[in-house]
């Protein structure tokens, strides 16, 4: 087993919440040197951000990258380059020094990372290849057409 995500609550300084499970994590890796990690729990995104995301970001790239690159690409397709060059881990090969970019599937980002991580690079990446400025869902929107 690579690993395992539990999710709990401490309180008094003890866990609160599942904590057969986390007895069976610690006997599924006896013996092993393992990292712990403690990460605070957030919020996923809201349907309403995700939805604004689709239905206004995706499409003004759409158009952006027919008229900058000539090609169409589907929302899919735009989503996926947004993913490569916005949110991705990058993996290094310790013996050669080599990298590969791997990206990170936007469903695993919290509400914090989506609104203040994601999306800051989404707009910078706009910007840098687009010069275009996306709007927030409370902006008035411009096109240029």
């Amino acid at each position: 087993m690579k690993a395992i995500e539990i999710e709990t609550k401490i309180h008094g300084g003890k866990f609160r919440q599942n904590n057969d499970f986390i007895k069976q994590a610690v006997q599924e890796f006896e013996g092993k040197e393992i990292t712990l990690i403690f990460k605070r729990k957030y919020k996923k995104r809201t349907n309403e951000q995700n939805s604004f995301y689709w239905a206004v970001w995706i499409p003004i790239l759409q158009r952006e990258i027919r008229n900058a690159w000539g090609e169409f690409k589907t929302p899919t397709e735009v989503h996926d380059i947004l993913k490569w060059n916005c949110n991705y881990e990058d993996k290094i090969n310790e013996e050669t020094g080599a990298f590969a970019r791997v990206p990170v599937s936007s469903t695993r980002l919290n509400t914090y990372e989506w609104e203040f991580e994601f999306k800051q690079r989404v707009r910078q990446f706009a910007m840098d290849f687009f010069n275009t400025v996306l709007p927030e869902p409370n902006e008035q929107l411009k096109l240029k057409l």
